[in-house]
């Protein structure tokens, strides 16, 4: 027979972690991560979004909408070299709430872009980049070899799908669910074709107005395909949460929307790239 310390030291210790939740049980939360957010500052003092953009502020919201980290890129610029390491220190000062992308302006920094992101990713530790321009290959490939995603934000859906066939490997996250603002619905109904035809192309819901289409999206394509953003600082992460929230989706689809699905993509970082 067991002896009463035996039982202590085994049965009960069992009923206690099933009372009390394991420390595996909690790891394997899938953290929530907004995969759209600006920081920092630019040059030129115009518009708000186009001024300063507060991390604090950001990591405020963050607490209270139960946010674990966030993606942040530098808000305009005519280049980026200087702001991305900007956006680096800023990880580095706020470790582990934030995930560094680069951004770049593929017409305005041409010939310079590879050397820069390969620095920004090996040296300085960021993981993506942030697109508003379109790309070419000196863009495309360097990022192809790096393994980092790519969140872009054309003027028109339209313009990823050339992208998306002659480069398969790169992920491709269509920023606003392809309409800022949703001004123009259309625009939503393409990217969600868009997502249906291209395996890498994934949609994120920051501000998206018009929200029959984000729960068009998941119901068309899947849990998988959809990737939870908000564009903080200027819309507020709170309220963008909430538009995954009334959704009501069983909690593993819901957890790979708001953290699981931009996880997997960044987990395919390689940092070979030279």
């Amino acid at each position: 027979m067991s002896s009463r310390r035996d039982f202590l030291a085994q049965g009960g210790g069992v009923m206690v972690a099933a009372l009390a939740g394991t420390p595996t049980q909690a790891a394997r939360r899938t953290p929530m991560i907004d995969c759209h957010a600006h920081a920092g500052h630019a040059p030129a003092l115009t518009d708000p979004w186009t001024t300063i953009a507060d991390p604090e502020e950001i990591l405020r919201r963050n607490r209270e909408a139960g946010i674990d980290q966030s993606v942040i890129f530098p808000i305009s610029n005519d280049t980026f070299e200087k702001a991305n390491q900007e956006i680096a220190g800023i990880c580095r000062k706020f470790a582990g709430h934030f995930i560094g992308y680069a951004k770049h302006d593929p017409e305005t920094e041409k010939g310079r872009i590879r050397a820069m992101l390969i620095r920004e990713c090996n040296e300085l530790g960021l993981r993506g980049l942030k697109l508003h321009v379109h790309p070419g290959p000196e863009v495309l490939d360097t990022v192809a070899e790096l393994g980092i995603p790519v969140i872009y934000h054309p003027a028109r859906v339209a313009l990823i799908e050339e992208i998306s066939r002659d480069y398969p490997t790169v992920d491709f996250i269509l920023a606003h669910l392809g309409a800022d603002m949703s001004y123009d619905w259309r625009e939503h109904l393409a990217a969600i074709e868009m997502a249906r035809r291209h395996q890498n192309v994934y949609l994120d819901t920051g501000a998206v107005v018009l929200t029959r289409y984000i729960e068009q999206a998941v119901h068309e394509l899947g849990a998988e395909k959809i990737i939870f953003g908000s564009d903080e600082p200027e819309v507020d992460c709170r309220l963008e949460i909430f538009k995954i929230r009334m959704l009501e989706l069983p909690k593993l689809q819901e957890e790979k929307i708001l953290g699981g699905n931009l996880q997997r993509l960044l987990g395919k970082y390689r940092g070979k790239a030279a």
